[in-house]
């Protein structure tokens, strides 16, 4: 079994409080959570209502499954017209 995360670093557009950014965060992470069947949170940044920092994680049989979730993960985010995926990285553990 191998573990492994991904920081997303996003901007997000529009967001005039902090509670429209919590809401649009929200709506993203439940869905990849339901889709993707992953553990994910937002950390740091949380006091900027135009930037948001994901952690996601995942645990699989392989490195390579782990890997091409988290590759799917990224994708999904990237393709959410409210946010600008800025940044990634996966760390494997």
């Amino acid at each position: 079994m191998t573990l492994a995360t991904l920081r997303l670093e996003l901007r997000v557009g529009n967001c005039e409080s902090l509670r429209e950014k919590r809401r649009r965060m929200q709506a993203i992470m439940s869905k990849l959570r339901q889709h993707f069947n992953v553990s994910i949170t937002e950390d740091g940044r949380i006091d900027d209502p135009a930037h948001a920092l994901l952690i996601v994680a995942v645990v699989g049989r392989t490195r390579r499954d782990t890997r091409e979730t988290l590759d799917r993960v990224a994708d999904a985010v990237a393709a959410y017209p409210r946010a600008e995926l800025l940044s990634q990285v996966i760390t494997e553990v």
